[in-house]
């Protein structure tokens, strides 16, 4: 596999199809040619995966700012079905960490689903990612198979290019599901570092079990925002994941 950046006009117009197939984009745009090659050459990094000659996975990023740092801001990754678990996602990633360091920047930053467990434990664990700043369904109604019929609300992804990222040494489960795939009704503050349970994977015709799961989620962690807390762990299990979030201040987040 090759990962490198798309070089002629109909690789740029490839990544259109790839993203339709990733997401399963019905009534959605996906970003277009034209402007995705406008990013990769004005300061933006697009890099495509490459197996035998056919584009197999993708990052777009673009250079960002929140008025106080500059970031390189990832807006899409994606890998097609076929080609997962094979660790594709995750060179595609690093390699994206690494140029990103070349160009100059000290943090990476993009957006993912906490509801979508896997996604979470990817992110956290394996790319050593913090997460804070919960955003309310931040893309607005989405009609891709992935996101269709629940709010689109997302967790920011922070990876530091300069230090390692500080993993809890312990934690008090304060959100366990008792009666499981039924989400827990509350939660208990008053640790350094607290883990939240959520399930593995909640299938796609399980509506009804997603928008509880979204709520019960949103409403629990700007609760744990508010208190200053940022996960840095997530541990799997084979039915469910535990988000682990610690105090700020604990992390040098502050």
């Amino acid at each position: 596999m090759e990962i490198r950046q798309p070089e002629t006009i109909e690789e740029f117009k490839a990544l259109e199809k790839l993203q339709r197939e990733v997401w399963g984009m019905r009534g959605e745009s996906p970003v277009p040619a034209g402007l995705i090659r406008v990013f990769s050459h004005n300061g933006g990094l697009v890099e495509v995966a490459v197996e035998d000659g056919k584009i197999i996975g993708f990052t777009l990023a673009f250079s960002a700012s929140d008025g106080k740092k500059r970031y390189l801001y990832s807006h899409m990754a994606g890998v097609l079905r076929e080609y997962r678990n094979r660790n594709v996602g995750y060179e595609l990633k690093m390699h994206q960490f690494l140029m990103a360091k070349k160009m100059g920047y000290n943090e990476v930053r993009w957006a993912f689903d906490p509801l979508k467990a896997r996604n979470a434990y990817f992110n956290v664990h394996k790319l050593g990612a913090y997460a804070f700043n919960y955003i309310v369904n931040y893309y607005g109604e989405m009609d891709s198979d992935e996101n269709r019929g629940i709010d689109s609300d997302r967790y920011e992804a922070h990876k530091f290019l300069d230090r390692d990222i500080v993993r809890p040494k312990d934690y008090e489960l304060v959100g366990r599901i008792t009666d499981f795939p039924e989400p827990w009704k509350e939660i208990r503050l008053g640790y350094d570092s607290l883990g939240i349970e959520v399930p593995l994977e909640i299938g796609s015709n399980q509506l009804d079990l997603k928008r509880k799961w979204r709520l019960r989620l949103r409403e629990a962690i700007i609760q744990l925002e508010r208190e200053n807390y940022a996960v840095n762990e997530v541990i799997r299990n084979e039915r469910s994941v535990y988000l682990i979030l610690t105090k700020k201040e604990l992390l040098n987040l502050d």
